[in-house]
Formats: structure tokens, sequence, C-alpha cells
């Protein structure tokens, strides 16, 4: 997401200097390696230097869990404004709570969460999800379909207890670091293709070879609220795409005609089974998501948004 971030903003006609928040070079290392504390410290002075140098336009973080207070204190009085891009509500709200009001600007993943923000005195904060980055998010016609559901993700129990419905009736092809979390004697281990994570190019090429495109979120069950990556990703590659139900989904696709949702288990079996035996109604789902995707739903639009809100730009 920062790299789509940054060659976005750079296409977009803006000069962006990035600051990486990790050990970088043998005298970072070693810090690290001697006292945490020291480390964050010269990071810190570091990135203060940074800004000293280029006097930007705008501060700008992603996810944001490292900077301080005191951090964020200070780049304000260099007349910077502060913006920060959650993307892990609502399933990490309470962490995001602690230096939300900090920032001059927010932006989260879950429109759901803005009330939540707000009965903290947190007024700062704005819906904008992540989108897609076209040169990688695309359709790859020259890929064959290798399998009928894919699911591509994190480890979570309710993840797998979906699964393992799935798995009873249907094939599923399953990526990502499981087994060690998985019973040996699970129905799943049978199912995982690859065992590890997975690089952004290896994720686009997984979808294009799926029929489908299973996403579970990982608060399915808590929260009907927030959604992640994999609503956009998904679509970009022009497979059809099953989610669990979010309330903000129905902002950016119709259900039925551009993503199909399910409700509860169930529902889910029977929409497995149906869109496996209708091809072509199928492919025409996945191709009108994929249109909307590449043309509505990209991350150049969600900077533009994300700089209008900071310049206070009326909206278009």
């Amino acid at each position: 997401m920062n790299r789509y971030v940054y060659q976005t903003l750079v296409e977009m006609g803006h000069e962006v200097r990035i600051f990486n928040f990790s050990s970088q070079g043998i005298y970072s290392r070693l810090l690290k390696k001697v006292s945490k504390e020291r480390f964050l410290d010269h990071l810190d002075r570091a990135l203060l230097n940074l800004i000293d140098r280029e006097k930007p336009d705008l501060f700008l973080t992603i996810f944001g869990f490292n900077h301080s207070r005191e951090v964020l204190r200070r780049i304000k009085e260099k007349a910077v404004p502060t913006a920060c891009w959650w993307l892990n509500d609502p399933f990490q709200f309470e962490r995001s709570a602690e230096k939300a009001g900090c920032y001059d600007y927010y932006f989260t993943n879950s429109r759901g969460s803005i009330p939540l923000y707000a009965e903290r005195g947190i007024a700062n904060v704005s819906f904008l999800p992540v989108g897609v980055y076209p040169p990688l998010h695309k359709k790859l016609p020259e890929l064959p379909k290798k399998w009928d559901i894919c699911f591509a993700g994190d480890y979570k129990p309710v993840r797998q207890e979906v699964l393992e419905a799935v798995a009873v009736r249907f094939s599923v092809a399953i990526f990502g670091p499981w087994r060690h979390k998985l019973p040996k004697d699970s129905p799943l281990c049978s199912h995982i293709v690859s065992d590890r994570f997975f690089s952004p190019e290896e994720m686009v090429a997984m979808f294009n070879q799926s029929r489908i495109v299973l996403n579970i979120h990982t608060w399915l069950g808590k929260n009907e609220f927030g959604i992640n990556p994999r609503v956009f990703e998904a679509n970009g590659c022009g497979s059809l795409q099953i989610s669990d139900y979010k309330e903000e989904i129905a902002d950016f696709y119709q259900e039925d005609k551009e993503i199909v949702i399910y409700r509860s288990i169930d529902e889910l079996l029977e929409k497995l089974a149906y869109y496996l035996g209708h091809e072509a109604e199928r492919e025409e789902i996945a191709a009108r998501a994929y249109l909307r995707t590449q043309g509505e739903n990209t991350y150049q639009q969600r900077m533009q948004e994300l700089l209008r809100v900071c310049t206070g730009a009326p909206t278009p």
C-alpha cells in the first residue's frame, strides 16, 4: 500500500520524499539490536531532519504505528499539516484511537467507525478505503483458470470455520501461512496450495486463475462495517468475488450485479454452487465489477480525495 500511494502521487505530478520507518544501514541495524528505545529516537531525529530539509506541504503516514505524540506535535510546530491513512478498522480501533486525534487529518477504511471516534472526541476522521493500482491489479488473460474457489489471506479462527464448511462441498485453494495454525487432521490441510505469505504480484495471478475469489473479513460476525483491500483487489483482477456483507460495499458495487454478498455460511454455500454452475452469469458480474473498479476505485481517485480533504477543496 505504501508503494501504491507513493507511485500514484508521483504519477499525479507531486514531489514525494519517502521516510522508511525501519532499520537502514549498518549503524541503524546495530542500534536496533542494542536498544529499541535508542533506535526509535534515532529514527525520530532522522524524520524531523528530513522535514526541516524538505519543508513539505503535507506529512502523510500509512498506519502511523510508530510515530509518537511528541514527534507529531513537533511536526505541527513546523507548520506542516499531518495526515494518517489508517486501514485496520474496526478490528484495531482501540489502537487507532490512541493517536488519531494527534493528526490534522485522519482517514479510515471504515465509515462505521467514525461515530466511535466522535464518541472519543475525535472529529477529524474521514472515510477512505483503499482501491487498486491498475498497472498491477488487472486481468492476465494468458493465465488459465486453475481453481474453482480461491481464498488468499492470513489464518483466523472465523476464516477456518467458513472454509471448513466450504471444503466439505467444494474444491477450494487456500493461500497463506495456515498449516502451523491448523490441527494436523484438519480437512483444510489438503486444500493449502501455498503455505506462506505471498507478494502482490502472486496474489494477482491467484485471482486471475480462480473462477471465484472468496472474501472473508477477519471481523466477520463482530462488525458489519469496514471493508478490507480484497474488496477492490479481487474485483480489479476480473474474477467473480463473493464477500461477506459490509455496509460500505454498497457505496462502490451493486449487489448481484458487480459483487455477490453472503450473510451466513448457508447462503454462501448456496451462492457458490449457483455461480460455479452458471459460468456466463458469473463472468458477466465479474466483467462489470472489473470496469467499475478500474474506472472508479483506483489509488489515484483515493489520493485525489485525500488531498481534497487536506486542502479544504469543495467536493466535486
